[in-house]
């Protein structure tokens, strides 16, 4: 889905339920905005100073794409980084826990050793 676009000489962005001109975006369609970003189908038109002739637009919708261009980058280089930290971690702990060879009689003698305690020695 198209978030950001231009269209008649303005900027328009989705606040979850319509479009809403550029100019008029606040805190909570920023993170409408930043909430769809996180999706594989957030979509934007690429800026382009001619197409918008109200020069507030042109600011606002410049620096919204901006940021918005530069967080979808990251997104990926950051989703490309946690896939590798986790299979790294899988492989390795996988291999760390084939290696042991545990034994199920060992472990319940060792849960039976432990102290037991009596009911009158606990303070409250």
């Amino acid at each position: 889905m198209k978030y950001l676009k231009i269209e008649n000489n303005k900027g328009f962005y989705w606040d979850g339920k319509e479009y809403q001109e550029i100019d008029k975006i606040d805190k909570n369609g920023l993170l409408a905005l930043l909430n769809a970003a996180e999706t594989d189908s957030f979509e934007l038109d690429a800026y382009d100073e001619n197409l918008l002739g109200n020069k507030a637009h042109q600011v606002i919708y410049e620096n919204v794409h901006t940021k918005f261009g530069q967080f979808l980058t990251d997104k990926d280089q950051f989703n490309t980084e946690v896939a590798n930290l986790y299979n790294e971690a899988i492989g390795k702990y996988s291999a760390d826990v084939q290696g042991e060879n545990l034994d199920d009689n060992d472990a319940l003698e060792s849960s039976n050793d432990e102290e037991e305690v009596n009911p009158e020695d606990i303070p409250f």
